[in-house]
């Protein structure tokens, strides 16, 4: 990536996208497009994507019986009711 001053990061950063275009635009000399494609990709690299996370646990419903016994049910659809 070609060299950006400083403040570009920082306007980038802190959401400040307008002023992050204007100054790559400035410093580059570049046209418009070529200022949102910079700012896209230093963006990109400012802001990886996060890892894939791993897949997160299907809810459980916990139910007391009569004779004080817990049954546990796993791996419910939302919505899902267990059955009894």
């Amino acid at each position: 990536m070609a060299e950006l001053p400083e403040s570009v990061d920082r306007d980038i950063l802190e959401g400040r996208t307008i002023l992050a275009v204007k100054t790559i635009r400035e410093a580059q000399g570049c046209s418009l497009r070529e200022a949102v494609d910079l700012y896209h990709q230093r963006y990109g690299e400012l802001h990886p994507e996060p890892e894939p996370a791993e897949e997160a646990p299907r809810p459980r419903v916990l139910r007391f019986e009569r004779d004080g016994s817990l049954v546990v049910f796993e791996g419910l659809q939302d919505g899902q009711k267990p059955k009894r």
